[in-house]
C-alpha cells in the first residue's frame, strides 16, 4: 500500500563531487532553516516517524529524515523510520468523504496498522516532509487520516506559497485544520522561465530525480522508469546522483549542527 525507502535510498555517501545537481543542492539552505526551527523537538525525540510526501518530496524527506536519524543516534534516542506516502490521495481514498462508513473505518485501520508496523508511536508526533505547500489541498486526505488514527502531525515544507495571503491562509486552515506548517522560506533566486510561483523549489515535479511518479488517486507511486519508453539508463543515473547528493547534504548539515554545539 505505502512504501519504505530502499537500502540504496538510505545509503550515506561521504565523498564530495565537483558537480552537484542544482535542484538538490539548493535544498540545503531551506532545510537548514527548518532544522533551526525544530531543533529542540528533534533533540527531544519528539518525532516517532517521518513521512515523505511522494514523489518530489522524496529527496527533501531523505535529507531531513536522515539528518534527524543521525541526531537521534548521537543523542542515544530511538531513530524514527522514514516512509513515503503519496500526498494527493483523493476523496475516495482512506478517510475520504465519498467512501461508505464501513470501508472508511477499514482503510483507517489499515493505515494505522501500517504506521505501527513501521515504528509510529501515538505519544510522538508524525513529521510530514514535502517540497511545497500552497492551499494544503494535496495533503488534506493524509492529514485527515493521521488525525482520525489518533496522531498529531506537523508539516515541514521547503517553500510556502502565498504565505501572507489571507484567502490562501483560510484555505490551508480548511484543508489542514490546526496542523502546524514549518517553512524553509525558499525563495527562487532567478525568474522562472514559464512559471509565476516563486517559493516552489526546482525539485518539484522532477520525477527523474525522485525516482517515482504519482498519478492522482493512487495510494502508491510507481517508478519513473515505468512511464518511460526510452532513456531508462539515463533516468537511473539521475536517480542515483540525486540520492548521492542528498546524502552529501545530510552529512554537511550534520557537520554544521555539530559545529554549532561546539561554538556555544
Amino acid at each position: 500500500m505505502f512504501e519504505k525507502p530502499t537500502t540504496q535510498e538510505q545509503q550515506q555517501v561521504s565523498t564530495e563531487r565537483e558537480f552537484m545537481l542544482e535542484a538538490v543542492a539548493e535544498l540545503e539552505e531551506p532545510i537548514k532553516k527548518i532544522i533551526e526551527k525544530i531543533k529542540s523537538r528533534i533533540e527531544a525525540g519528539e518525532y516517532g516517524i517521518i513521512i515523505g510526501d511522494d514523489a518530489s518530496g522524496r529527496i527533501p524527506a531523505l535529507i531531513l529524515g536522515n539528518f534527524i536519524k543521525k541526531v537521534s543516534e548521537a543523542r542515544g534516542l530511538s531513530k524514527p523510520n522514514i516512509i513515503f506516502i503519496p500526498g494527493k490521495l483523493t476523496k475516495d481514498m482512506p478517510g475520504g468523504d465519498f467512501v461508505q462508513e464501513g470501508q472508511r473505518i477499514e482503510r483507517i485501520q489499515e493505515f494505522d496498522d501500517y504506521l505501527s508496523e513501521h515504528g509510529a508511536d501515538k505519544n510522538k508526533k508524525v513529521l510530514i516532509v514535502t517540497d511545497t505547500v500552497q492551499s494544503g489541498g494535496s495533503l488534506s486526505a493524509l492529514v485527515d487520516l493521521l488525525n482520525k488514527s489518533g496522531y498529531v502531525a506537523e508539516i515541514v515544507t521547503i517553500g510556502l506559497e502565498f504565505e501572507d495571503d489571507e484567502k490562501m491562509q483560510k484555505r490551508r486552515k480548511r484543508h489542514l485544520k490546526n496542523t502546524e506548517i514549518i517553512s524553509g522560506e525558499y525563495r527562487r533566486s532567478r525568474e522562472p522561465v514559464s512559471r509565476t510561483i516563486d517559493n516552489t523549489p526546482m525539485i518539484y515535479g522532477k520525477h527523474e530525480l525522485g525516482g517515482v511518479k504519482k498519478i492522482e488517486g493512487d495510494d502508491k507511486s510507481k517508478p519513473t522508469k515505468v512511464f518511460e519508453t526510452y532513456g531508462k539508463q539515463g533516468i537511473q543515473h539521475s536517480i542515483n546522483q540525486a540520492r548521492e547528493d542528498a546524502a552529501i547534504i545530510t552529512d554537511s548539515l550534520f557537520n554544521w549542527y555539530e559545529s554549532q554545539k561546539h561554538e556555544k
